[in-house]
């Protein structure tokens, strides 16, 4: 019978060191041919009330395949309601076996994916992140990020001090040296890495900020109307994306280097992240090669990590199972 999970299930069932190996293992996959996706659908709500997007993959080395929908009705989001919802069917019989609610699915899988950029295109010895954005996107890359490099100090950058201020304390609390910056070239001078997950629709990082060696993930630009990296950040970087024909239609970053005269061709864009997991393709070429990771967020990432949560609740007898054809 299908399983219903609740979010705090699947957070106890979800770690970030989890999502790291599953987002992995789906780019991997995808590279080697082994991942199938649908164009991901907008449906305009009508008016102000928002949009609605599906997302769908199949992952057959995984058995499984799925969608994700999810509502964006900004400014109005109430706490009480799910707008972020997985389904999960059998590869083998197609058959349903589950719905999950995917805030944190989304979460974990977001960070897990510039973590697993870190892991194959920063210098090994990366040890100071600079952090731009203080929401729980922001604090998913830290997460990640940490797991993947010995990270010693985190500088952090939001328009909102205040949550820069909880974010640092609570990076303290956890025993990193953290501490909050005024300014974005802040931010970024000095750092090894640099992150940015914010809903800005202007540039945030600058490409002359940048400095030989640095490794720069951009996540929260996921639509042609945001914009994080200015377009020389991209002319001065290796350029890896997670998947190249929906960043060139979302990433409105991207898009706006690709026409900028001091921006990017199309044909500067390296690699998919899974070819550089793969090892098809390099992440880095020299240690003072500025790399640059662009994402969106792929379907397959969300089915890999829903199944495995899916599995893991089976296992441990958790969920609600519901008979839909009594």
């Amino acid at each position: 019978m299908p399983l219903i999970l609740k979010e705090s299930e699947v957070r106890e069932l979800l770690s970030m060191e989890d999502g790291v190996k599953l987002v992995e293992e789906a780019h991997r996959l995808h590279a080697e041919g082994g991942a199938i996706l649908a164009p991901r659908l907008a449906l305009s709500l009508g008016g102000e009330v928002g949009t609605y997007r599906i997302m769908a993959a199949a992952l057959p080395g995984m058995s499984t395949f799925g969608l994700k929908t999810l509502t964006g009705v900004p400014g109005r989001r109430r706490p009480e309601l799910t707008y972020f919802t997985i389904l999960v069917f059998d590869g083998e019989t197609g058959g349903f076996l589950g719905l999950l609610p995917a805030g944190h699915i989304t979460r974990t899988r977001t960070g897990a994916a510039g973590g697993v950029a870190v892991k194959h295109m920063a210098r090994p010895d990366s040890k100071v992140l600079g952090v731009f954005g203080a929401g729980v996107q922001a604090r998913a890359q830290v997460a990640a990020i940490r797991i993947v490099r010995p990270i010693e100090r985190v500088k952090i950058f939001d328009v909102v001090p205040e949550a820069a201020e909880r974010f640092a304390a609570d990076l303290r609390d956890d025993g990193v040296e953290a501490a909050v910056v005024g300014s974005g070239r802040e931010a970024v001078a000095g750092s090894d890495i640099v992150t940015s997950a914010t809903t800005s629709k202007e540039p945030v990082i600058e490409g002359e900020w940048l400095e030989p060696g640095m490794h720069v993930n951009g996540v929260g630009a996921n639509s042609p109307a945001k914009k994080e990296l200015a377009p020389a950040v991209f002319a001065r970087g290796r350029v890896v994306v997670d998947y190249k024909e929906q960043v060139l239609l979302e990433a409105g970053d991207l898009i706006d280097a690709l026409a900028a005269e001091d921006g990017i061709r199309e044909d500067q864009i390296a690699a998919e992240l899974g070819e550089v997991v793969a090892g098809t393709k390099p992440g880095r070429t020299a240690d003072d090669e500025i790399t640059v990771f662009k994402s969106v967020g792929v379907a397959f990432q969300d089915i890999a990590t829903a199944a495995y949560v899916y599995r893991q609740a089976i296992a441990r007898g958790m969920g609600l199972e519901v008979d839909l054809k009594g």
